[in-house]
């Protein structure tokens, strides 16, 4: 009686405190709960959804997720409740305060990481708010590092090609009648199942929303499998498929040039450059140059906001050897002109106009690093004379 005494005065006390963030103390299992109360996909088909906040719902009450309550929220919650309906004063701020803590709440747990990728890949894909995305997709690449995971090892062409829709349909199907709720109590063998997860996480889906369905669904599956031979098997399906989302939500990324979204483009970029390491460099070159049809209608060669050609003269210059001389050439675009780390930064010193350039300096600083020269020469007519003798 006294315990609970104390724990409604220190309630009543810490009610007259400042408010703390609305994430504070709160689980994993309660910050993705209050996310699906307040965020929602609102669509009449695939190609028209878009996110929408709720301005009212039922959240977590105000001394869950207050600092100095944390050791009797337990008492709390079972005295006045653990949720409250209320108003929203601020539903996306209060969003990107769940989402900024919610990385540190899944503790590397596959089924919750899985989870909160979900949530953070929809937003990351469809909020218009640049912060909001750029929170989602630094939780992307958070929960990637804490799962061990590496999005971008391998064949650049490989992970870039989609699955065999063929494939796609037997994978399908195999799981379908493979599933837990499909099989039942019968204890036949499970290689068309190990088959069947095998095949649909070996290669991207073709669509971004289907790579978070099918997290979702791998996630419910791993959730609800009681037998022990079928875990590793969805275990291994379920990685795959995250590498797959999280590598195309960066790349997806980065290709956009809309100037309302510079900072989200920045901040893939050095998500992808920490998750892929230097090898990921030539990669981000190929995914973001344009086509020769784009350059026909007047796309320029690359992103042409100085800040983000500064990040690629940055990265290239820290290539030598084979690496800065990679080439990439993605599915589909083999008829497009290739362009390695030098060739970028050559074309960007020779492209630059003089006294006025920000650009030209640094891709001549950045091509003498890479190539190793003992010293550093303004003058660009070195750079032209190089550039003329490989070709």
């Amino acid at each position: 009686m006294m315990h609970m005494i104390g724990c409604c005065v220190a309630v009543a006390a810490a009610g007259m405190l400042p408010s703390c963030s609305v994430a504070v103390g709160l689980t994993s299992g309660e910050l993705l709960e209050e996310l699906d109360e307040i965020v929602r996909v609102d669509s009449t088909d695939k190609s028209d959804r878009q996110i929408a906040y709720a301005e009212r719902a039922r959240v977590s009450s105000w001394y869950m997720h207050n600092a100095l309550l944390i050791p009797v929220r337990g008492p709390a919650a079972w005295l006045f409740g653990r949720r409250t309906e209320m108003a929203i004063e601020n539903p996306r701020q209060h969003v990107q305060e769940l989402l900024e803590e919610l990385p540190d709440e899944t503790g590397g747990d596959l089924p919750v990481s899985a989870a909160a990728i979900s949530r953070l890949g929809w937003l990351a894909e469809l909020d218009r708010n640049a912060q909001t995305r750029i929170i989602a997709i630094d939780g992307l690449a958070r929960i990637s590092q804490q799962l061990s995971l590496k999005p971008f090892e391998g064949s650049a062409s490989n992970l870039s090609t989609s699955i065999d829709l063929d494939v796609l349909s037997l994978a399908r199907n195999g799981i379908r009648t493979s599933r837990p709720s499909a099989r039942g109590e019968a204890s036949g063998t499970l290689e068309p199942y190990r088959i069947a997860l095998a095949q649909i996480s070996s290669a991207p889906l073709p669509r971004w929303d289907d790579r978070l369905m099918l997290i979702e669904d791998l996630g419910q599956l791993l959730a609800s499998e009681t037998d022990a031979r079928a875990r590793p098997w969805l275990t291994a399906a379920l990685e795959q498929a995250i590498q797959h989302c999280v590598r195309g939500v960066l790349l997806g990324t980065i290709k956009d040039r809309d100037n309302r979204s510079i900072e989200v483009r920045l901040c893939a970029m050095e998500q992808i450059r920490r998750l892929g390491g230097p090898r990921s460099v030539p990669l981000m070159l190929a995914t973001m140059a344009a086509s020769p049809q784009e350059r026909v209608a007047g796309l320029s060669w690359f992103d042409p906001d100085p800040l983000i050609q500064l990040r690629l003269i940055h990265y290239c210059g820290q290539l030598s050897g084979d690496l800065s001389e990679a080439v990439v050439r993605l599915p589909g675009r083999q008829d497009w002109e290739a362009t390695t780390p030098t060739e970028f930064l050559a074309r960007t010193v020779l492209s630059e106009r003089d006294y006025y350039s920000k650009l030209r300096i640094p891709a001549i600083v950045a091509l003498s690093w890479s190539l190793g020269r003992q010293k550093i020469d303004p003058d660009p007519a070195w750079v032209r004379k190089w550039n003329e003798e490989r070709r």
